[in-house]
């Protein structure tokens, strides 16, 4: 059904003119009158019709500035001119304003129902790609909270997923390349009040993220057991000592919204600044160790205060991202020696609880999972918790290390398994041609000299000695049926000179090929 205005001054066009339409194509408009302007735009934008008809000449608010109203207004409704013949320059002019199209009175049956045709059809299209726009918003809308809690995640927990940290900003349209963590811990104060949250959290982590989202536009992550992490951008031109007060600013409000809106106790710990998708997750780390350290707190506290007032020298992201290379680099002994010194400054002499040194402990081994593409981060989890005093944390985590490096070299081993299976069937297709290393290597996209070592590696002998091997055991079978000379078997084993063909065949059979044929 099709909304029509029709606007004249002369009632008895208007009246003509609807029951031509209605005669032309029942049941399929509701019809509006307008005696004038003003009437006009005030039907269209009480009862935004699909169409209007309007006519140019009328009493106080022409036709033209009327469109030109509507138009403001409803930018959708498709408009046509009716128009005398003395009037039809105007009509000219009312296409530019986005008229579609103009009818010269008086219009004829065939021209009306044209005109109305191409403006339902104009109609149905603008709703269909309306519709397909409302689908896709739709389905964004689903999509990017579930982007969002995996970039989180990625940041929490260091997962690898098949999508980048960048690829997920690009989704959620976020910028920011500074900033900071916050987590919001519950502390577990009597089994009433916990049980409390729990039947509550629902309500408790949507109506805290939209507090935070709202205030902070920062990225709220799943509410995992009792902590709720957020992900704050930093404000363009604020220096790290202004942000840092802004930060417990904002902790002691939502620390005062939960309490107020839910009776519940909130514990806050706020990381550093941080630079990239890394310096956020490491400054997720430290709010998550700072909470470790008031456990038992509903306090709002900032790492660096921690770590000044402390005399604690921070763990710098080089260092983890030294350590990460040596992983990387297949370095045992480095790895280790550099993990012994970053657990010492965790531990610091022996001073730091167990939670507080598994915090930072677990934090860098995910960050390394992350780093070398594991995806042990569950396994790693339950490992380290499992731990139950320092010594054992250590040893599990020295563990891991060896591990992750284990993998690595497997995974290495098992892609030039790959490539090496590659060439040989290549090989196995062009053995009895004029195949050389070189062309092999370019095959499977190796270097030359790379590939001869891999090859001999592998089969325990060099490229040409394999190639041979397999043209002399062709041979054999050749001979053997002995349906070919040895001359058309010395071509088909890919040899160009029989006397070649018999000295490198002696050599390997230990007898001419003729000799061989004598004994089969």
């Amino acid at each position: 059904m099709y909304k029509l205005l029709i606007a004249d001054d002369e009632a008895l066009e208007r009246e003509g003119l609807e029951l031509m339409i209605r005669h032309l194509i029942p049941d399929t408009l509701e019809f509006l009158h307008a005696g004038n302007g003003r009437k006009a735009i005030q039907l269209a934008e009480e009862h935004r019709p699909d169409m209007i008809f309007m006519d140019i000449k009328m009493p106080g608010i022409q036709g033209l500035e009327a469109v030109r109203q509507i138009r403001e207004k409803l930018p959708a409704a498709q408009i046509v001119m009716i128009t005398a013949h003395d009037y039809f320059a105007y009509a000219k002019e009312g296409l530019l304003l986005g008229v579609r199209d103009y009818l010269l009175k008086p219009a004829r049956r065939e021209e009306v129902a044209e005109v109305l045709r191409k403006l339902m059809a104009v109609i149905e299209e603008e709703r269909r790609r309306r519709n397909e726009q409302l689908e896709l918003q739709e389905k964004l809308a689903h999509l990017l909270p579930l982007a969002e809690n995996e970039l989180t995640l990625i940041l929490m927990l260091e997962h690898v997923q098949d999508l980048e940290p960048e690829q997920l900003a690009g989704l959620l349209e976020l910028h920011f390349s500074k900033g900071y963590a916050m987590v919001l811990s519950f502390p577990r104060h009597g089994e009433t009040g916990w049980e409390s949250f729990r039947q509550s959290k629902r309500e408790i982590y949507e109506a805290l993220k939209h507090f935070a989202k709202t205030g902070l536009g920062c990225l709220a992550g799943p509410l995992a057991g009792h902590q709720l992490a957020l992900f704050i951008p930093l404000p363009p031109g604020r220096t790290g000592y202004s942000q840092r007060v802004s930060s417990l600013d904002w902790g002691e409000r939502l620390r005062t919204y939960a309490g107020e809106r839910f009776g519940l106790p909130l514990g806050i710990g706020i990381g550093s600044i941080r630079e990239g998708w890394d310096g956020l997750s490491r400054s997720y780390r430290e709010a998550v160790r700072v909470c470790a350290d008031h456990l038992h707190s509903s306090g709002v506290h900032h790492y660096d205060d921690m770590i000044q007032s402390s005399g604690q020298t921070a763990v710098s992201l080089d260092e983890e991202k030294k350590l990460l290379t040596a992983l990387l680099q297949r370095s045992k002994q480095e790895a280790a020696q550099r993990f012994s010194l970053l657990y010492d400054s965790f531990e610091q002499g022996g001073e730091q609880p167990l939670s507080a040194v598994r915090g930072e402990v677990t934090g860098l081994l995910l960050f390394l999972a992350r780093g070398v593409h594991s995806t042990a981060g569950a396994e790693l989890l339950a490992s380290l918790n499992a731990a139950e005093d320092p010594r054992a944390l250590r040893l599990s985590a020295e563990s891991w290390l060896e591990r992750l490096i284990d993998g690595l070299e497997e995974e290495q081993e098992h892609h030039r398994s790959h490539v090496h299976q590659r060439a040989l069937l290549y090989i196995s297709q062009k053995y009895k041609e004029d195949i050389s290393m070189e062309q092999t290597a370019e095959y499977v996209n190796l270097s030359p000299h790379y590939f001869s070592k891999l090859f001999r590696q592998h089969e325990g002998e060099t490229f040409i000695d394999y190639i041979t091997r397999l043209r002399i055991n062709e041979a054999k079978r050749l001979i053997a049926e002995d349906q070919l000379n040895l001359k058309e078997i010395c071509y088909e084993v890919g040899y160009k000179d029989p006397n070649y063909f018999s000295r490198v065949f002696k050599k390997a059979a230990g007898m001419t090929p003729s000799e061989f044929r004598q004994q089969q």
